[in-house]
Formats: structure tokens, sequence, C-alpha cells
């Protein structure tokens, strides 16, 4: 049984308090065209890893995500901001990867990032830095003083915790399939269980901040927030290719 951290080749990859600036929509975490972008860094690790072997397989996977990367930030998706951060990253284990010729130092460094993202989370609320406090405005549009309401700061505290914690169980997820599967096999599985259960978490903050921020009065709904953001984003990205 391989355990995680040894190394060894892989035999098998306007109203007051609110605004509405362009950004991202619900509709970022559905469609084709976002599943199948999902999907191919994993077909392309497999595919490439058997027939070929590890060192191309991560090679591979590690260029058609950095496009990926680049592509959605054109978008105008939210992971603009942190374009730099997410290629390098990339990159980075991708390099890790192909240097050490390890199965298990290439995806330990992904689970280990997710834990550290878990960690990081929890500790910004334990020292009142909530990060998702933060950069909550880029996503919903609302203005420094909304966002210093008692209620969204709480709301957003217990995400946050939710969040990190939710992180912590599937990265224990990850090292027990790990394991215990092939490297194909932890790869389909990975995908078909974590993908769904990143979008239970996502889904299930997204309703709790709403029905917490309804005891705000007049506040219209965070759906009406992404419309317009979408709306907007829809605009510019029609201006941008008209001036081109």
């Amino acid at each position: 049984m391989r355990e995680l951290g040894q190394t060894g080749k892989v035999q098998e990859s306007n109203m007051s308090g609110f605004s509405s600036e362009p950004s991202n929509s619900p509709a970022s975490f559905s469609g084709e065209g976002h599943l199948w972008e999902a999907v191919f860094p994993l077909i392309a690790f497999i595919v490439v890893n058997r027939f070929i072997g590890l060192l191309w397989a991560i090679l591979a996977a590690t260029i058609w995500s950095t496009i990926i990367a680049f592509q959605r930030s054109r978008r105008g998706h939210p992971i603009g901001r942190f374009l730099p951060i997410v290629t390098v990253g990339i990159i980075a284990r991708g390099i890790v990867g192909i240097v050490t010729d390890s199965e298990a130092v290439y995806f330990g460094i992904g689970i280990g990032i997710k834990a550290s993202v878990g960690f990081a989370l929890i500790l910004s609320v334990c020292v009142r830095k909530n990060l998702l406090t933060r950069y909550a405005p880029e996503v919903f549009g609302f203005d420094e003083e909304f966002t210093k309401l008692p209620i969204f700061r709480k709301a957003m505290n217990h995400i946050a915790i939710v969040v990190g914690l939710a992180q912590f169980a599937s990265s224990a997820f990850d090292i027990w399939l790990f394991n215990n599967a092939s490297v194909d096999g932890y790869l389909i599985i990975r995908f078909f269980v974590n993908w769904p259960f990143t979008t239970v978490v996502i889904l299930g903050s997204f309703f709790y901040l709403n029905r917490r921020l309804r005891e705000i009065p007049d506040f219209p709904g965070l759906a009406a927030f992404f419309e317009q953001r979408f709306s907007n984003m829809q605009s510019g990205n029609k201006n941008r290719r008209r001036s081109k």
C-alpha cells in the first residue's frame, strides 16, 4: 500500500450600502464549458501518464491548467486579481513534480495547499482578519460601509469556519484515497467526490449568507446582485470585442 510522502513513479495522473460593479455570477459554477475545463486536465493526465509517463503527464496537466487560468481571467472571473500567484503555484507544483518524479510529492503538494487554505481561513477568523470578509466585496459588490455591519461580519465568520473545516475534511479524504487506490482511481474518484462536495459547500454558503442578510431592511437578495453584475460583465465583454 502506498503512503503519501513516498516517492515512486506512477504506474498509471443602488441603494445605500450596495453597488454593482462587474464580477462573477452563478453561471460560473455550471455550464458545459466550465465542466470541460475542469475535466480535461484530469483526462490529459491519465492518458498521457498511461502511454508516455509521469513527467509528460505533469507537464500536460500544468500547461493546460495555466491556459485555463488565463482564459478565466480574460472572461472576468474573480481569479483575475490572483492570477500571478495561481499561475506561479501551478507551474511550481509541476516543476517539483517533474524534478522529483514522484506521484506522492505532486499530489501531496495539492493536498497540502488545500489544508493550508483551510487553516488560513480559520486563523483569519480567530485574529479578526477574516479573509472572506475582506474579499467578498469584490465578488458581490458591497461597499465598505456595508461590510462593517455586524450581521455581515458574523455571517462571514461562520462561513469561513465551515469552509475551512470542509478543506480539512477534503484533504483528509484525499490522503486516505491516495493511500488506498491506484493513481487513476485516485484522480477519478477524487474528482467525482470533491467536485460535488465543493459545489454543495459553495451553494450552502451562498444560501446561508443570503438568508442572514435578508434580515437587513430592503436587502434585495444576493441573486439580484449576481444578475446585475453578470449583465454588466456581459456588456463589458461586448464593448471590448467591439473596440477590437
